[in-house]
């Protein structure tokens, strides 16, 4: 079973310590996601399609959202630590 987060346009998630943004969202079941490192966008519409934005760990649209909130299924290993950007950085004692 996956783990399943939703996100407003600017809000942040972790996957280890690799930081991912949501950017745009144009629809419930279609938005955007970035890798912060290298500026890689993620389209991601409600086409089944799953896509993989890091080594294990694939995204797909998740169950539909309202307005501007980006529903996403995350399916990763157990090993690999997965929070929203508020809880890395409280975690990590940074200011938000």
């Amino acid at each position: 079973m996956g783990l399943s987060l939703a996100f407003r346009p600017e809000e942040d998630f972790y996957i280890g310590d690799e930081r991912f943004t949501v950017v745009e969202v144009t629809s419930p079941i279609s938005f955007t996601i970035r890798r912060e490192r290298d500026g890689c966008d993620f389209p991601l519409a409600d086409d089944g399609r799953r896509v993989e934005i890091a080594p294990n760990v694939v995204v797909r649209v998740g169950t539909r959202g309202q307005g501007n909130l980006a529903r996403l299924d995350i399916t990763a290993p157990r090993s690999v630590m997965i929070l929203t950007g508020k809880n890395y950085r409280a975690n990590r004692g940074s200011p938000e």
